[in-house]
């Protein structure tokens, strides 16, 4: 391609770009962000460029940049709208629940930790790269506007599930789902090591080996006994 046809071809882009509507530029974000998502369900991050998800798309690589700076901002959109998304879900399935003991919302939220895990697969996967690996390129002001959203409908959440036990904070309510998520995604970056890029050491290592959606359930099981304890006891 000669210089001219380079700039002509930028120029076409960004014209392009310009007469779309607010609503489609919503559309074409979210087209680009569908791709990536797409993408990262069979293929390692590392592997996933920009210009293939470009063709995935269904759009020109210079139109991306348009919407997101880097790889890193898409998926960091993804996995804040992931999330966002089911918590909204888990807001609608926790109204239509009467009031529980302690006990019962212990068995429910480690319920919806093996849905997490088992139905949400993707997105947990993902969120097990947002410090190591996203926040290093992700754009800063997509970042933080993404998080308030997250962070609105979280204390939302907090706020149902507190109507649910009697005595329970809301803003510890709407913690716990943090410590859920920490605890998969810190469970997810350990529980490869027998294996080395997807294939599997000669070396035995049965120390090593983690049942995610056991030992998460677990760990969570052991929090939520503490908490609840300590709430409880404090509000007596």
């Amino acid at each position: 391609m000669t210089t001219s046809q380079f700039w002509k071809n930028s120029t076409e882009v960004f014209q392009m770009a310009n007469v779309l509507t607010p609503t489609q530029k919503t559309a074409r974000a979210r087209r680009i962000a569908t791709a990536a998502w797409q993408l990262f369900q069979t293929h390692a991050f590392s592997e996933i460029s920009m210009a293939m998800i470009a063709r995935q798309a269904g759009v020109a690589k210079g139109t991306l940049f348009n919407y997101y700076q880097t790889k890193e901002s898409i998926f960091m959109t993804l996995l804040l709208e992931g999330y966002r998304d089911y918590f909204r879900q888990l807001i609608t399935r926790l109204a239509a629940e009467p009031q529980m003991t302690s006990a019962q919302v212990k068995a429910y939220l480690l319920a919806e930790t093996k849905t997490l895990i088992t139905q949400h697969a993707t997105l947990v996967r993902l969120n097990a790269l947002r410090g190591p690996v996203l926040e290093a390129h992700a754009d800063r002001t997509q970042t933080v506007a993404g998080r308030r959203d997250l962070y609105t409908v979280n204390v939302q959440l907090g706020e149902v599930l507190a109507t649910k036990l009697p005595g329970l904070d809301a803003q510890m309510a709407a913690h716990l789902f943090v410590i859920q998520s920490a605890i998969i995604s810190g469970l997810m970056n350990l529980s490869g090591l027998d294996h080395f890029k997807q294939t599997t050491l000669s070396a035995d290592f049965p120390a090593f080996q983690i049942n995610l959606e056991v030992e998460a359930q677990q760990t969570f099981g052991f929090y939520l006994d503490g908490i609840f304890k300590e709430e409880f006891t404090r509000e007596s």
